[in-house]
């Protein structure tokens, strides 16, 4: 085996929930913040030979979806795992490695503390990571979209805990040089090797996930429309009952205030689009112009300041890119 690369890694704090639209880097990803702790924590981002590698000490409860990349694979370890945790709505354990494809999408639900690291790379990329290690690329990491059924060795954990916690360590937050990256690489392709029956990747889903998977899919086709929750329980061929208790179970949420949870993340992103937007005007484009006062309650409970505060923040960031 050749000698471990370094990588220089630069660390970011996560001063809010929009943030984690870069847990993995450049992926613009949907990022909820859910009840429980408000989201803190930091991300880092590191490159080299083309591959883009990328981590989060992520404190706090927040759902995270959508592709992670166009054209290339995306394979990672969950080295530190809150407990409760979700991947495609199954429990996911420390040491769990995921692959995504590209073109597809993550769906994780993070509870109390999560620490992972990523690599984004082609597959002409993961190959020659294979053949520097005498190994032959295993089929599951560019066919199948999940995670695998068993851990990483425990050893293996714990090497790349006690690392990637070092770039996540509070400080100067400048570039630092870590071998994470060759280390993570390795790590998996060994796994994969070992064991290469990955099963089916993202497990069919029963019970309260399945029900929660239709109820999400609903909500989000008719989240600018009048939803109810007897509109939900029918969409999802159950009772109001059942669906209040797969929400509870499985998102520790209520449907109700699920989709008003959406609607305020939907008016919080158009008020710091770059688009001419008014408070009133983003709250009736997400169904949410009923009661203004109501809504700058529930905006600053979620987000910690007010719809107005936002606004302007984001045309004061405007004023600072427009040229003089």
């Amino acid at each position: 085996m050749s000698a471990i690369v370094l990588e220089t890694w630069h660390r970011f704090d996560i001063a809010r929930v929009d943030d984690l639209r870069n847990a993995v880097f450049d992926a613009g990803l949907e990022a909820i913040q859910m009840p429980g702790g408000q989201v803190c924590g930091s991300l880092a981002f590191a490159a080299r030979d083309g591959i883009i590698f990328s981590s989060g000490l992520i404190h706090g409860n927040a759902t995270i979806c959508g592709p992670l990349s166009k054209d290339a694979i995306t394979v990672g370890v969950g080295l530190k795992i809150g407990a409760g945790s979700l991947l495609w709505l199954t429990r996911v354990v420390a040491g769990g490695t995921l692959v995504v494809l590209p073109g597809d999408g993550c769906d994780a639900l993070l509870r109390g503390s999560s620490l992972y690291v990523t690599a984004t790379l082609t597959t002409k990329q993961l190959k020659r990571e294979a053949e520097r290690e005498a190994l032959v690329l295993p089929r599951g990491l560019t066919n199948v979209t999940g995670l695998h059924p068993d851990p990483i060795q425990h050893e293996a954990l714990v090497a790349l805990r006690e690392q990637v916690r070092s770039i996540h360590a509070s400080g100067d937050a400048r570039g630092r040089r870590f071998g994470v990256g060759r280390r993570m690489l390795r790590a998996i392709l060994l796994h994969y090797t070992r064991l290469p029956n990955i099963g089916e990747g993202r497990l069919p889903l029963v019970g309260q996930a399945k029900i929660v998977h239709a109820a999400r899919d609903y909500i989000r086709q008719h989240l600018t429309s009048a939803i109810s929750v007897d509109d939900i329980a029918n969409a999802t061929d159950t009772s109001p009952r059942t669906l209040f208790r797969a929400f509870s179970d499985v998102l520790g949420d209520t449907p109700h205030d699920y989709v008003r949870r959406l609607r305020l993340h939907g008016i919080r992103r158009a008020l710091l689009s770059t688009e001419t937007i008014t408070v009133s005007l983003a709250a009736q484009n997400w169904g949410m112009a009923g009661d203004l006062g109501r809504l700058s309650k529930n905006y600053r409970e979620l987000f910690g300041e007010y719809p107005s505060s936002t606004l302007a923040f984001a045309r004061t960031l405007q004023r600072k890119d427009t040229p003089a």
